[in-house]
């Protein structure tokens, strides 16, 4: 078979083009590997934190029908923010210690996040607005409450909602899984008086494939085809709220009134929790949470250990030292 002297000359310029386009990508491969990425910066806007000496208090409105159990899982947690009374072996992952990297977050007068947190007060609201809720009715429950004196009025606090599973919060699976704001958000916190909240709802019936990941099953949320694992205090919800309830705290102590540290556009930024989405341990990676530890006799997973032989997963968090995703883990002897 006969090649036109043309066709070679075609086949010959392919050929150029191939190895030049091969050694150009060769060549920014080989760049990427030693000019080392940017590390992610979260930048401080030089607002308050939720910081100061000693704990966090935290004001907390059960919304809805919850069991003793369950009311017993998130109570343990708060707890076991408590070093000393969680009684959790040095070496091993605590709650106390997962915070201790939130807690490097400083003021700009130097004053460090609390180092610890705790339950000062709790009320139990039989679904005094209804079974629907939205933001400005979130606000209303807890203003109701800091009017009536059944909570004091204090800037230096943060107020939780958890709403049972029954209840619709606006925006709960489509937007978030909850949230953290502050009351009188058209007002500046400077000039006017304004306190700390925060809502997470029990996922359980609406979208735990979203919510509680990875205790339950994304297939409606176009999340990886994967078994869920399983919830290390056996209700999917309730683990899954906690996860949601760890990310609202962190991100309320790092920036309570959007002045802090952030990342992007005040409205759609990263924070020292959205950092580090969907890690929770070594090696994670989008549909994968990482390395987890695993209870011999239940199976489940969890990576933090608290009061009462409690154990959590828990988010990592972004160092502000290490400019690194900080997720619990074992401390090497």
């Amino acid at each position: 078979m006969k090649i036109s002297s043309s066709l070679l000359c075609l086949l010959s310029i392919l050929a150029s083009l191939l190895l030049s386009d091969a050694r150009l990508v060769g060549f920014h491969d080989l760049k990427r590997a030693l000019v080392p990425e940017t590390p992610l910066v979260l930048d401080y806007h030089g607002g308050p934190l939720l910081a100061g000496k000693g704990s966090l208090d935290i004001y907390l409105v059960w919304y809805g029908s919850f069991t003793p159990a369950q009311k017993s899982i998130v109570r343990d947690f708060f707890a076991s923010f408590d070093a000393k009374a969680a009684k959790v072996a040095p070496t091993l992952p605590s709650v106390s210690k997962w915070w201790e990297v939130t807690a490097r977050y400083k003021d700009g007068n130097g004053t460090h996040v609390f180092e610890a947190i705790k339950v000062v007060k709790e009320i139990q609201d039989d679904y005094s607005m209804g079974k629907k809720l939205d933001r400005n009715g979130t606000q209303e429950l807890i203003l109701r409450n800091v009017f009536s004196g059944r909570f004091p009025m204090d800037t230096d606090s943060f107020y939780l909602v958890l709403t049972a599973k029954d209840v619709a919060e606006h925006g709960f699976c489509q937007q978030s899984c909850g949230y953290h704001r502050h009351t009188n958000e058209t007002l500046e916190p400077a000039k006017d008086p304004t306190m700390p909240y925060g809502w997470v709802g029990d996922s359980t019936v609406q979208c735990s494939g979203r919510c509680a990941w990875p205790f339950a099953h994304p297939r409606d949320f176009f999340g990886p085809d994967k078994e869920p694992l399983l919830p290390p205090n056996g209700d999917v919800g309730m683990d899954g709220l906690l996860i949601n309830v760890a990310t609202v705290l962190i991100g309320a102590a790092t920036n309570p009134y959007g002045t802090g540290y952030y990342q992007g556009h005040h409205h759609a930024h990263l924070g020292a929790a959205t950092a580090c989405a969907g890690i929770y341990g070594k090696g994670a990676f989008p549909g994968h949470p990482g390395e987890l530890l695993v209870d011999s006799k239940s199976g489940a997973s969890y990576n933090a250990y608290g009061i009462n032989g409690r154990k959590f997963l828990l988010p990592a968090v972004w160092d502000p030292d290490t400019k690194k995703c900080a997720y619990p883990a074992p401390t090497p002897i």
